[in-house]
């Protein structure tokens, strides 16, 4: 559900604040195909562009002294209690929240998922265990991955990095600006976000929880854009195809 930006009237509200992509001054430049990196590389820049991340988002945690951050993070550690231990260990999944008024949540390719607040605002424990299968979903078919890398070749950093000689070179704050910035704007294929539906259907039911979930978390969203405003609302639908064939298919499943 990468570029998810479709925003709540009563997030905003109770929250005021979007997602940072912090000093991406200048425009994504125009990528090129004749790029390469190491998936150690990618693991590597990962790392550091979801560091750089949380330090310019409100990070929600159990221990926090703010009583909405609290329990965003309490909330949320009890979802993900469901999540089996051998797949976290496996992908190594870190999931955490921020608290932003985004409706969204996205993957990365070493296993760190990130849920706004925004989101979790209008789906049920359900719903948002069912995102969070979606999104491992895109880790463990390597979508995260292919993201990335498509986010390196179109960042200014696509010339630094293809310079590094298999090494990952320690990124700026300008630049990990820039590469949040192509994230942003980043889309999963439709054969992509299809295959993340279907596992996360059959996690809900590996877990067992109710797979329709699934399908209800996106009819959540598909209500939610007939409220967005008309520029929203485009970009929603450019980056996730076809939304009620999607969750025809589920349906199909159920």
């Amino acid at each position: 559900m990468l570029s998810m930006l479709l925003c709540s009237v009563a997030a905003q509200a109770q929250l005021g604040k979007k997602i940072n992509l912090g000093k991406a001054a200048s425009a994504v430049s125009q990528g090129v195909q004749s790029f390469t990196v190491s998936d150690a590389e990618i693991i590597e820049y990962t790392k550091e562009y979801i560091a750089w991340s949380d330090a310019n988002n409100p990070l929600c945690k159990t221990t926090d002294k703010d009583a909405g951050k609290r329990a965003v993070a309490e909330r949320l550690a009890k979802i993900v209690a469901n999540v089996p231990a051998d797949l976290v260990k496996s992908y190594n999944l870190d999931i955490q929240a921020y608290y932003v008024s985004d409706v969204n949540a996205f993957a990365c390719a070493n296993g760190s998922i990130r849920v706004f607040a925004g989101l979790m605002e209008l789906m049920t424990d359900d719903q948002i265990l069912a995102v969070i299968g979606h999104e491992t979903g895109h880790v463990v078919n390597n979508d995260s991955k292919d993201a990335f890398v498509r986010a390196l070749r179109v960042s200014a950093l696509k010339d630094a990095v293809g310079a590094a000689s298999g090494t990952a070179a320690k990124l700026t704050d300008s630049q990990l600006g820039e590469l949040g910035a192509a994230l942003a704007n980043s889309q999963y294929s439709q054969k992509q976000e299809f295959q993340a539906d279907a596992y996360g259907f059959d996690f809900m039911k590996k877990v067992g929880k109710d797979p329709s979930a699934m399908a209800s978390s996106l009819n959540v969203l598909l209500d939610l854009s007939g409220n967005a405003s008309q520029s929203t609302t485009a970009k929603w639908f450019s980056s996730h195809p076809d939304m009620q064939k999607r969750i025809a298919a589920l349906n199909k499943k159920s």
